[in-house]
């Protein structure tokens, strides 16, 4: 039973790879069902074409041989066989330009269909994983390098997109091509074709042995590639350190190493492959060599004719490389199938932060902020959080202040819910965050972080991007006008240096915003959380990167912006929120002191002891 399982399936697949297969195609390919078929009825027009080569050469042959013996038995003169010779050269000169012409037009328009359905296929596949991405949690995200992501997008991608161009072309037109050639080869004659026969099937068990190798190291190839486009990436975005650290060479070493086993992984990938090859290449001369002895064996007793002979010597030969094809295809589908898991794996990437059936839109937000017996801890096991509870009123400016490690971070990243707290609950105007939805909840906040995010486009499109609805290719008026955009970019002190900019609010700030400063990259983004206008305002280290004059004009325009508004500041540097409502000194994850900055100065504890420290 097993014996015959193999048989049938010709690409070894098992259970896990059936059902991903059968997935792609109900799930991507079989839209594309009617360019499907008209390839496939092109591919049918490539293989009879190919089929009726072994028809003509046994014409010839056989006409050829029955004209010489004529001209010997009947006295034909040379002038009668030369006429004889060109009517037939007419005839057959026609045939094969003809059938040349159907067969190259048949595989261009095949090829055109079937590579477009795979580029689409790839596309879509593309699309589903970056919108499973985008649905993803912060903390999913983060578990993995950049270059990791950037990975599945581009090396497993195009190995999905090569199994699925190899299977289209190989498995379709060439094993079309190949029961077609046998089909001639059997009617020309039966007993020459069982010589071929009874070789290949012998190739069927070594293939499936490499095989499964084939697909082992493409996991750990594809996997270090991963690695790679990490290492180059961290590399590459770190220039300005590498150089000043004169670590040229501790780079050129650390890559040359990811380098070299990736050539290792890849020499033993493509020396796998290399065996296929020569295991066809010997098959098909002892198939050659069979063929030939016993059609000559056959022609001595009148059994054949040379016609027949030539006939199947030819389908041999067209059929040779369609099977050789059919045999290296194995391993180019194994290749496919390891990517296509690691494909759907992140498209079956499910959030864990999700809304309540019953979430409901947080509207008219006030600002009223609670945490209760608030506990939270990473995946890893560290514990950030620990029985944090407070109440914040509306438009009341907290300040976050304490060692590195505190939970300063955490508290943000848990009201903006890009973490879900493991014990108690926070909630906003007495709604418990768990039962809001996200769009709402995070609609109702502005972020200013000392990681600043800005997209390689223009300051406008960056500082615009901060109203909600904000089109990206296409900033209307109805969205947020380029006034609007003015305003913000005043209140932030980006204005000036703006306008001083060649294009000024239409200067593409490149990549990450690497044409701008550390200061004008973060004034920009204050623009951008100040155009937002939202009743939550969350800034985490907002102007660690001004100078005194420009964080003099910021924090006079925060000052206007946060009244009315709820507002958590995080900052090392406390002269910045010397003026907040009140400041929650934390430590390992608990507030171990609150009040203003002058009830704090009084206890003398450790609001105090940090403050002498930075200004001693």
């Amino acid at each position: 039973m097993a014996s015959k399982s193999k048989k049938t399936n010709i690409l070894n697949l098992k259970g896990e790879d059936k059902r991903l297969v059968g997935r792609l195609w109900q799930e991507y390919i079989r839209r594309h069902l009617g360019a499907l078929l008209l390839a496939f009825v092109f591919m049918a027009v490539v293989a009879a074409a190919t089929a009726a080569y072994t028809w003509l050469f046994k014409f010839i042959v056989d006409n050829m041989t029955e004209g010489v013996a004529g001209e010997v038995a009947g006295g034909v003169t040379g002038q009668q066989a030369e006429i004889a010779t060109l009517a037939f050269v007419k005839l057959v000169v026609p045939v094969v330009i003809g059938l040349t012409a159907i067969s190259g037009l048949s595989l261009f328009i095949q090829s055109v269909l079937s590579n477009k359905v795979a580029l689409n296929v790839v596309g879509d596949l593309q699309k589903a994983m970056f919108a499973a991405l985008q649905k993803s949690d912060y903390e999913q995200l983060t578990s993995q390098s950049v270059g990791t992501h950037i990975s599945r997008f581009t090396n497993d991608v195009n190995l999905v997109a090569t199994a699925l161009l190899r299977t289209t072309n190989n498995l379709f037109r060439d094993l079309l091509t190949l029961v077609l050639l046998i089909g001639a080869m059997f009617y020309h004659n039966w007993q020459m074709s069982l010589v071929i026969l009874l070789v290949y099937p012998l190739a069927i068990l070594p293939i499936i042995k490499i095989s499964k190798k084939i697909r082992g190291t493409s996991h750990e190839a594809q996997t270090q590639m991963g690695h790679i486009t990490a290492l180059l990436n961290e590399s590459l975005s770190g220039t300005r350190m590498v150089r000043t650290y004169n670590l040229e060479k501790y780079e050129s070493k650390r890559l040359g190493a990811a380098f070299t086993e990736r050539i290792r992984l890849y020499l033993k990938l493509v020396t796998n492959q290399a065996r296929v090859d020569p295991v066809m290449e010997v098959l098909g001369g002892i198939a050659v060599a069979g063929v030939l002895a016993f059609g000559v064996y056959q022609m001595a007793k009148g059994d054949a004719t040379g016609g027949e002979l030539v006939a199947v010597l030819a389908a041999l030969g067209l059929a040779a490389p369609k099977a050789r094809a059919l045999g290296t295809l194995n391993n180019v589908v194994q290749e496919g199938l390891a990517a296509l898991h690691r494909v759907f794996n992140v498209i079956d990437t499910q959030p864990r932060i999700t809304e309540a059936v019953d979430a409901v839109i947080l509207e008219d937000v006030q600002g009223a902020l609670a945490f209760k017996n608030v506990s939270f801890t990473y995946g890893d096991g560290t514990q950030a959080i620990r029985d944090l509870s407070f109440k914040v009123k509306p438009g009341e400016t907290i300040a976050l202040v304490g060692p590195s490690g505190g939970g300063k971070s955490t508290i943000i990243n848990l009201i903006a819910r890009l973490y879900d707290v493991t014990d108690g609950s926070i909630s906003i105007d007495g709604t418990n965050i768990k039962n809001v939805k996200l769009t709402s909840l995070r609609d109702a906040m502005a972020l200013v972080s000392q990681d600043i995010t800005l997209f390689d486009d223009t300051v406008a499109a960056n500082i615009g991007f901060g109203r909600t609805g904000a089109n990206p290719e296409n900033i209307s008026a109805k969205d947020v006008s380029a006034k609007d955009i003015e305003v913000a970019a005043k209140a932030a002190a980006a204005h000036d240096f703006i306008t001083g900019l060649k294009n000024g609010y239409q200067t593409r700030v490149g990549e990450g915003g690497g044409k701008l400063s550390g200061g004008q990259r973060q004034r920009i983004a204050l623009a951008r959380a100040i155009l937002r206008d939202a009743p939550i305002l969350l800034l985490d280290e907002a102007t660690s990167a001004l100078d005194a004059e420009s964080e003099d004009k910021v924090q006079t325009a925060l000052e206007t912006l946060t009244q009315g508004r709820t507002v958590f500041v995080i900052a090392h540097r406390l002269s910045t929120v010397k003026n907040a409502d009140r400041i929650f000194v934390l430590d390992d994850g608990q507030i171990v002191e609150s009040g203003t900055h002058g009830e704090l100065m009084k206890k003398d504890g450790l609001y105090a002891k940090l403050r002498a420290l930075q200004f001693s």
